[in-house]
């Protein structure tokens, strides 16, 4: 588990601590986000780990899950750090 999988799962637990996500349940299938939310989730994110997303990454099918989610952003880290 890397730092922004942590971080991805504080930020759903506190917005809906009765929803029990689990890392790889889809978090737009499971209600847990809707389309207000996800834009505050992405600007969270970029502040967070200072990262960018691009409009690929919205499309990648592991953005769903907080799993696919924390490895787009270790991915943006890393690349980053080059």
């Amino acid at each position: 588990m890397n730092d922004a999988h942590v971080w991805l799962a504080a930020w759903f637990a506190e917005r809906g601590p009765d929803i029990g996500l689990a890392d790889d349940e889809n978090f737009f299938e499971a209600e847990a986000i809707d389309s207000f939310s996800v834009i505050e989730l992405i600007e969270d994110a970029e502040q967070q780990f200072r990262i960018r997303f691009a409009e690929l990454d919205f499309q990648d099918r592991r953005f769903g899950s907080i799993r696919g989610l924390a490895e787009i952003i270790a991915e943006k880290k890393a690349n980053a750090a080059l």
